[in-house]
């Protein structure tokens, strides 16, 4: 096995399936099923990311970014949403949150690159608590100690920026040019890391197409299984 990779994952959409939660709560604040939910998770991760930057400057307090972000989500969707149905919504998420687990097949994953002594990290952007709080949730800190989580409002820095990456790479003391970010984000995961001088995997459960202009990455896995599989094929 090659154990002169190393390996850093990114968490939401990653190393569990965030649409799920994101769905029922909708759903659940709604009363009824969504029309389009791929449309909706789109919108939301745009949103999100609109929100994110608002919150990490301090603009606007964490709780009521969320509250925004859903507001506006539903807003670009034509769908009447009350600021009472966000709450709701926003309750029910975090709820869903605190039952979020790691796949067999990708827990599968990564025994095996510790087993094989790969070297790993973890970098997300949000929130500091909120982060290490799902990692531990998660249960991550079965294959990563919290000094290999680094989270974006710890750090004062976020992905796509390259300066999270260099801090990882000090920090764990991992090459560059034997490095894979594996994320599901393009903008964030894939074109950061690219300019950083890392290798990438694009996570790509929604079978999004790269768009004009963007860095295309080295490998694509649309399913859980085939990202395992190219794991245990690069270590």
């Amino acid at each position: 096995m090659n154990k002169e990779i190393s390996l850093v994952f990114d968490i939401d959409d990653t190393l569990y399936s965030q649409m799920e939660p994101l769905l029922t709560a909708c759903e659940f604040s709604l009363g009824r099923a969504l029309p389009d939910p791929e449309l909706f998770y789109r919108i939301f991760g745009k949103r999100s990311a609109e929100m994110f930057l608002f919150s990490e400057s301090g603009q606007v307090s964490i709780h009521e970014s969320r509250l925004y972000r859903i507001e506006n989500t539903m807003k670009d969707m034509g769908i009447p949403f009350t600021r009472e149905q966000a709450e709701v919504f926003q309750a029910r998420y975090k709820e869903n949150q605190s039952h979020l687990h790691v796949s067999d097949i990708l827990a599968g994953m990564l025994d095996t690159c510790q087993e094989a002594g790969v070297k790993m990290g973890v970098i997300t952007n949000g929130p500091f608590a909120h982060q290490v709080q799902k990692f531990h949730t998660l249960g991550l800190d079965k294959w990563f100690t919290e000094d290999q989580l680094i989270v974006s409002a710890g750090v004062g820095v976020a992905k796509p920026d390259v300066q999270i990456f260099r801090i990882a790479e000090e920090k764990w003391g991992m090459n560059p040019a034997n490095t894979y970010m594996v994320g599901d984000s393009l903008e964030n995961d894939i074109t950061g890391a690219k300019n950083a001088g890392w290798k990438t995997i694009w996570m790509n459960h929604h079978r999004y197409t790269v768009s004009p202009g963007m860095a295309e990455p080295d490998y694509i896995a649309y399913t859980e299984e085939e990202l395992r599989k190219l794991v245990e094929k690069l270590i």
